[in-house]
């Protein structure tokens, strides 16, 4: 457990530290945790001279996209473990906003999202998007439930060496 914290804490450092990364596609916030459903936003800057018209994201094994929303005008389709966001258009020099909600099957660590800039001449432009994956957190029910059958088997414990010692003092006398 205090191997889990301090991964946390160096982790969360790490995070904090990073100053804001420009010109390419940035996921905010830069992770989701283990075992949980979480909501991610990819800001998109168009850096071409013509407009960009199509935006991709592929996951990873390990994680699913549940929903996916974008801009008003944009349709999006999710298909397997590729979002795809088509029918608006980003100008140039623009930033679009486009989110999705993941549920992340995997290990902690950080996975990589592979998210592709499709323009109307044909062009594309390709990102590799680094998310950090935490440690999945364990909640208060979780931690209720395990007291009560440790608290369980210490009465059952108790009880068997009252009964033997019970017993034992029977044989003696």
């Amino acid at each position: 457990m205090r191997r889990a914290s301090l991964a946390m804490g160096a982790v969360l450092a790490a995070l904090g530290v990073a100053g804001p990364a420009a010109a390419h596609v940035v996921a905010q916030p830069p992770y989701v945790t283990a075992q949980e459903v979480g909501t991610i936003s990819l800001d998109s800057p168009n850096e071409r001279e013509g407009r960009m018209t199509e935006f991709t994201v592929k996951v990873p094994p390990g994680v699913e996209i549940v929903d996916a929303h974008g801009p008003e005008a944009w349709q999006v389709a999710v298909k397997g473990s590729t979002a795809t966001w088509s029918g608006g258009n980003l100008a140039p020099g623009a930033t679009a906003t486009f989110g999705l909600v993941l549920d992340a099957r995997t290990d902690p660590g950080t996975i990589r999202l592979d998210a592709d800039q499709r323009y109307g001449d044909g062009g594309v432009v390709r990102w590799p998007v680094s998310l950090t994956v935490l440690p999945a957190k364990s909640s208060p029910a979780q931690n209720l439930r395990l007291a009560a059958v440790v608290g369980l088997i210490g009465v059952l414990v108790i009880a068997a060496m009252g009964a033997l010692a019970l017993r034992t003092r029977a044989r003696l006398h």
